[in-house]
């Protein structure tokens, strides 16, 4: 339509000129974030960032928001900023909670859980995975309404809880509540690994983690070499060592290619003294799209039956892990409406759109694409390769290039109405 271009730059404008004029606070507001402690229970949980979010929400001029939860102790806020009618419903969804600083604490440079500006950067825990996304996100929502500019579609924010930790309480709560309501999800994941803006994921690879159990013989260790034994540490390095082998054997064709982390945990033996009869060893598979769990199980369990039939004297099993037995990977057409908006917003603000690529780990992607929601599973500021461990930071800059490409994104996908 002849009059739509002239409409769109208008709202562009408007939109970015709140933004420009306000860049101090979406920085306060990162800062505010990081200093709340969300990391996953036991250390903390989400109650208290969702308060404050839900109190702030208002000073943005968003309306208020709902809280939904599975458990009142891990509440997830959704803000709804309705349309004029007739457009499609963008979800723009992060999460809240983080990981635990852990045993890295005494790595960190700066106060883990106060950001602290170095040069160009900002340091603190989740900031870059995801709480400046959020902010960003927040922000985004806040320049559209404070421009006046008229959506036709809805907008509802998700900031979710547990995303750390399998999402029982957070996406996988959320999702079926939006299904039928949302038409696309964009996700704030940090999208690079190296440098900010690396890739548009448009697949997230999902999740199988589990234990490979071990059971030998326990007994005093002076015996060993007169009486029949079977150290069960011994017999879990042999199966460490090659297990990634034939799993590679039999999942050879597979593009984008899964990853399988064979021992991220080890446990076994009692002390000196003692021949070891148990052992296990953690492994967790981030699988890709056309793996099932039906297969990647019956891979791991039969192998585990041949290699009781090998090993004499000892059993071998798989234990899944209660939550994260298996997240589902997840993938949205490039031709994909959002895919559309979001390509041609970071063309705007990033000169060129980042290339689509494969998310390496899992994201809640899986929970809204199971509940009908074509999702983009991670376009947002930050290095992955710095998340889960000290030292998180996100550039400055980036935090305002995400600002500007969600509101360009919104204004592309859910369209303009009249002012």
């Amino acid at each position: 339509m002849a009059g739509e271009a002239p409409l769109r730059a208008r709202a562009i404008e408007a939109v970015e000129s709140v933004l420009y004029r306000e860049r101090a606070g979406l920085e306060d507001l990162v800062t505010d974030l990081v200093a709340i402690d969300s990391q996953i229970p036991p250390h903390a949980d989400e109650r208290e960032i969702v308060r404050f979010v839900s109190e702030i929400a208002p000073a943005l001029g968003l309306p208020p928001g709902e809280v939904v939860s599975r458990h009142s102790t891990r509440p997830n806020l959704l803000i709804r900023i309705p349309g004029l009618g007739g457009g499609p419903t963008l979800v723009l969804n992060g999460h809240l909670d983080t990981k635990p600083i852990g045993d890295a604490r005494n790595l960190w440079r700066t106060p883990p859980l106060r950001a602290t500006r170095v040069g160009e950067n900002i340091f603190g825990l989740g900031i870059s995975d995801m709480k400046a996304a959020v902010a960003c996100m927040l922000y985004a929502a806040h320049a559209v309404i404070a421009s006046g500019t008229a959506l036709n579609g809805e907008v509802i924010l998700a900031l979710v809880a547990d995303e750390e930790a399998g999402a029982t309480y957070g996406s996988r709560f959320v999702a079926p509540l939006l299904a039928g309501v949302a038409d696309a999800c964009l996700i704030g994941e940090p999208s690079g690994w190296e440098r900010d803006w690396q890739g548009m994921h448009l697949v997230s690879r999902g999740l199988c983690a589990f234990q490979v159990h071990v059971q030998g013989t326990q007994m005093h260790s002076s015996l060993s070499d007169r009486m029949p034994s079977v150290n069960a540490n011994i017999e879990m390095a042999k199966l460490i060592l090659r297990l990634k082998r034939d799993f590679d054997e039999a999942f050879p064709l597979h593009d984008p290619a899964p990853t399988l982390n064979v021992a991220v945990t080890t446990k076994g033996g009692v002390f000196y003294g003692v021949v070891p009869g148990d052992a296990a060893f953690g492994c967790d598979l981030r699988t890709v799209p056309g793996m099932t769990e039906a297969d990647v199980h019956a891979f791991f369990d039969r192998w585990a039956r041949e290699r009781s039939d090998e090993v004499g004297g000892a059993s071998v099993r798989i234990v899944y892990d209660d939550v994260l037995r298996w997240i589902p990977s997840s993938e949205i057409s490039a031709t994909n409406d959002l895919v559309s908006a979001v390509v041609q917003a970071s063309a705007a603000v990033l000169g060129a759109a980042p290339p689509p690529s494969v998310f390496p780990g899992a994201t809640d992607a899986p929970w809204f694409d199971a509940a009908g929601i074509p999702t983009l599973a991670s376009f947002g500021p930050g290095i992955l390769t710095y998340c889960h461990g000290p030292n998180e930071f996100v550039r400055v800059e980036a935090i305002h290039q995400a600002a500007r490409i969600y509101a360009r994104t919104v204004l592309a996908y859910c369209g303009l109405g009249a002012s």
